[in-house]
């Protein structure tokens, strides 16, 4: 995802699911006929058939609804085959079994914000890390979620504790960079792109975003070189080239 408001559309870089815990997988003494369906299930998802996985999930808990794994793994897959609310549900009844459950509390974040629930999105993300404070992918959303209801200052303040967790983090300072433009502060704004394409020079978008906040300062030369740099790296770029195109033409009415 790329830069808020007028950078680029899409919102700003988000970190993807939790991943699975091999521990869950029951391996020692007889299994229950739940746990024989549960162990199914994860062979299911392990290769990425979730349908099939969640049927087996599903039986899991039908059979026994008191464990959380079960229902994590349910919801997990459910996420995965995008049908969101069933898994928000799912993720809902884990932390009323094990309210402690940190990959859940993010996972259920990820999902209230994938729906446009911020302010829950932020709720969920701020228990995730109060059980993991260093928990950079939880800090990057809940910076995303801050930004999406426009709350910038406390956007600004997450993103740099996910920058302090990890220096050399490009999507941390990125999306920082979003967010000082975004409050319009121009300086910070540029000086944040800047770093992003030092820690990745290949990234078209931070330097089209980049562009935005020196044209932005009136440094148009400099904002130029990025739009160019970014339609060089990414050629089919539109916004780079429109942008181009209409410095180019104020530039030819200077002269007339």
């Amino acid at each position: 995802m790329a830069c808020f408001n007028c950078c680029l559309p899409g919102g700003s870089a988000s970190v993807d699911k939790k991943k699975m815990l091999a521990e869950d997988t029951p391996t020692e003494g007889p299994l229950s006929l739940a746990d024989e369906q549960f162990k199914s299930g994860i062979d299911a998802q392990a290769h990425l058939k979730y349908d099939v996985a969640i049927k087996q999930f599903q039986k899991a808990v039908d059979l026994d609804g008191s464990k959380s794994e079960y229902h994590y793994h349910l919801a997990y897959c459910l996420q995965e085959a995008d049908r969101f609310q069933e898994a928000l549900e799912e993720y809902k009844k884990v932390l009323t079994l094990q309210p402690s459950h940190h990959e859940a509390w993010y996972n259920l974040g990820y999902i209230q914000e994938e729906l446009g629930q911020f302010e829950s999105a932020i709720s969920s993300f701020l228990k995730a890390l109060e059980l993991e404070p260093e928990d950079k992918d939880a800090l990057i959303n809940l910076g995303n979620c801050y930004m999406s209801a426009e709350h910038f200052d406390r956007s600004i303040e997450t993103y740099h504790k996910a920058i302090k967790l990890d220096p050399t983090c490009v999507m941390s300072h990125y999306n920082l960079a979003s967010a000082y433009h975004s409050n319009d502060d121009l300086e910070s704004a540029r000086r944040y792109f800047e770093e992003t394409v030092r820690l990745n020079p290949d990234y078209a978008d931070a330097y089209f975003n980049l562009g935005i906040s020196c044209q932005d300062q009136g440094d148009i030369e400099t904002a130029r070189r990025m739009y160019t740099k970014a339609l060089e790296l990414a050629p089919d770029m539109e916004e780079a080239r429109l942008t181009i195109e209409a410095l180019d033409d104020d530039e030819a009415l200077e002269y007339h």
